[in-house]
């Protein structure tokens, strides 16, 4: 838009500058042609008047051909007409100082109008008298307008082909140049849907330092996701040899500390199961990771239902699946298994004896988890409140008070939206929306 903009503004620019051009010499021609008459100019016959035995030019001989000359006496008579200008009625404007030339335009009806010049010389017969008399010439503008028109149809026609010419090379440019943009999008959505690791190599130039700065972007990521995998791997592996010393230890402890020593068997299975998690989970980062392949949403909400049946037997919960089987989870599945695990299991042990698990697709690439239950509820007030690091709403039940905490820091890492609500079953409605694939 730009250019085609640029091209009609020196188009326009050209042509009026071409109209100046044409009337400055339209003028010159002019002035010559007055100057000739003024020099070729007699007195007539017994020194009465001037005329012009011999026209300067030979067109003012010819009625119609554009060229008019006439001479005026002080009176405004004429006192010669070339035969040019027989039917022609010339309107002139008073006279101007002697030697001094005018110029102006005379329109004309049907026509683009006559350009004339005139000018008053006082005249010194032979027998000494001054008279003055107003030289006059005029040409019609038929030819200048002529001129004018074809010098702008081709200027129009000239700038038209360049102007097509010079936006289909930008095109051709412009696609050349935006094909590497092109490839290294189409690159990028390859590794989101981890169908490559890292960029190709043979980019132009200017584009080589990003794809070299993005390839060791994302080694650096992977490096410190599996240093990060590792060490909790590790950690939950250290955690396990312990824990099954303690659980060797406690038959010893007798029957005189059987309550204590069911409680810490109950902690001790807790831990396990969180640890369990964390091993399944393999420390992945999810959210910060690329390259990650959608993971449905239905085996892993199976997987951790199946679970939570088994640690929660005695609460006979009873869950409603309500997931579309297509349902997939853009992200890393441990992540998956650690925001749902965490919200399922508030829900099998705050539920009497209902749990409800809906899905949907948000739109074209998100999806909404809505996890509900019949327990106590929450108050909506308190939503912010349970969901801070360490609170615990209801000390009745044992817990360290990070789960929902963990659930909304990777949600929120996911860029999407962690809601604590009332359900229609009575208790909580806890919604989650993330990127889906």
């Amino acid at each position: 838009m730009a250019l085609l903009v640029f091209f009609g503004a020196t188009v326009a620019v050209l042509e009026w500058s071409l109209g100046n051009s044409l009337a400055r010499a339209r003028d010159q021609v002019l002035e010559a042609q007055l100057l000739a008459m003024i020099a070729v100019a007699e007195p007539g016959e017994a020194g009465a008047g001037l005329e012009l035995p011999e026209p300067p030019d030979g067109r003012m001989l010819s009625p119609g051909s554009g060229l008019y000359a006439e001479i005026r006496d002080a009176a405004g008579r004429p006192a010669w007409r070339s035969p040019s200008a027989l039917e022609l009625a010339l309107e002139l404007p008073p006279p101007g100082a002697p030697g001094v030339r005018d110029s102006w335009i005379q329109p004309q009806r049907g026509g683009p109008g006559l350009a004339l010049s005139s000018m008053v010389i006082d005249w010194e017969f032979d027998d000494g008298r001054v008279e003055s008399y107003r030289f006059v010439v005029a040409q019609g503008l038929e030819t200048w307008a002529a001129q004018r028109r074809a010098f702008r149809l081709g200027l129009v026609g000239w700038f038209g082909a360049l102007a097509a010419a010079t936006l289909a090379l930008l095109a051709f440019v412009l696609r050349r140049v935006m094909r590497p943009l092109g490839r290294i999008e189409q690159e990028i959505r390859e590794m989101e849907g981890a169908e490559r690791d890292q960029l190709s190599a043979g980019w132009p130039e200017e584009l080589r330092g990003v794809a070299d700065n993005l390839n060791a972007l994302l080694r650096r990521e992977r490096d410190r996701q599996r240093r990060y995998q590792e060490s909790l791997g590790n950690l939950a592996h250290s955690l396990k040899t312990p824990l099954a010393a303690i659980r060797t230890v406690l038959p010893e402890a007798g029957a005189a500390a059987a309550p204590q020593v069911a409680t810490v068997r109950s902690e001790l299975g807790r831990m396990d199961r969180i640890i369990g998690w964390q091993l399944r989970r393999a420390a992945a980062v999810g959210a910060a990771g690329v390259g990650l392949a959608p993971v449905p949403v239905v085996p892993v909400v199976r997987d951790l239902a199946a679970i939570l049946d088994k640690v929660y037997r005695e609460r006979d919960v009873r869950c409603d699946l309500e997931l579309p089987e297509n349902l997939r989870f853009r992200g890393d599945e441990g992540d998956l298994q650690e925001m749902l695990g965490n919200v399922l299991d508030n829900a099998w042990k705050y539920g009497r004896r209902r749990v409800r698990i809906s899905g949907a697709r948000h739109g074209v690439d998100a999806i909404t988890l809505r996890v509900e239950d019949d327990g106590p509820g929450l108050a909506p007030a308190r939503a912010d409140e349970v969901m801070a690091r360490g609170a615990r709403l209801d000390e009745s039940h044992p817990g360290q008070g990070i789960g929902l905490a963990v659930v909304r820091e990777l949600v929120t890492a996911y860029g999407g939206r962690l809601t604590v609500a009332a359900s229609a079953l009575g208790g909580a409605a806890v919604e989650l929306e993330l990127p889906g694939g």
